[in-house]
């Protein structure tokens, strides 16, 4: 071949490597591709009481979404709308009102001092509940859920 810079050697080579990238090609994808991390599953942990412990005001409006269930029953959803600036004992207030609701009869809700809600069974036969914080929307302030 006259004329032509290509040997029959380079020739053979660039058929070998196209060969090996029509091979490795398709598992590429494979190597590049990150595995999704596995989501973490928080145990749901049932008690025969709990704290809920209110800190801070809210520097802008919001609201904080909380699920009462018991150890047997279906979970129970409620809203909590909070205002800016307003004073813990005002939420706990509104928590007290709505976990109340909530609960049912079954469970006796009171308020301690300022900020702070209990919630514990009325007697041994009631099954035990967990409490959870599910979506809060709120800035300045915080929520405890602590064991009583």
């Amino acid at each position: 071949m006259r004329g032509s810079f290509v040997s029959g050697s380079t020739v053979v080579t660039m058929v070998g490597l196209a060969l090996i990238l029509c091979l490795v090609a398709p598992a590429l994808p494979v190597w590049a591709e990150e595995e999704e991390p596995n989501t973490a599953v928080i145990p749901t942990v049932y008690r025969d009481s709990w704290k809920i412990t209110i800190n801070g005001k809210p520097q802008v409006n919001g609201t904080f979404t909380m699920v009462f269930k018991t150890l047997d029953g279906e979970p129970v959803k409620y809203t909590i709308n909070v205002v800016a600036k307003m004073k813990p004992k005002e939420m706990a207030e509104d928590l007290w009102k709505e976990l109340s609701l909530a609960a049912g009869a079954d469970y006796k809700v009171k308020k301690k001092g300022k900020n702070v809600v209990t919630i514990s069974k009325s007697n041994k036969k009631v099954p035990s509940m967990a409490l959870e914080i599910t979506d809060q929307k709120l800035s300045g302030m915080s929520l405890t859920i602590s064991a009583n």
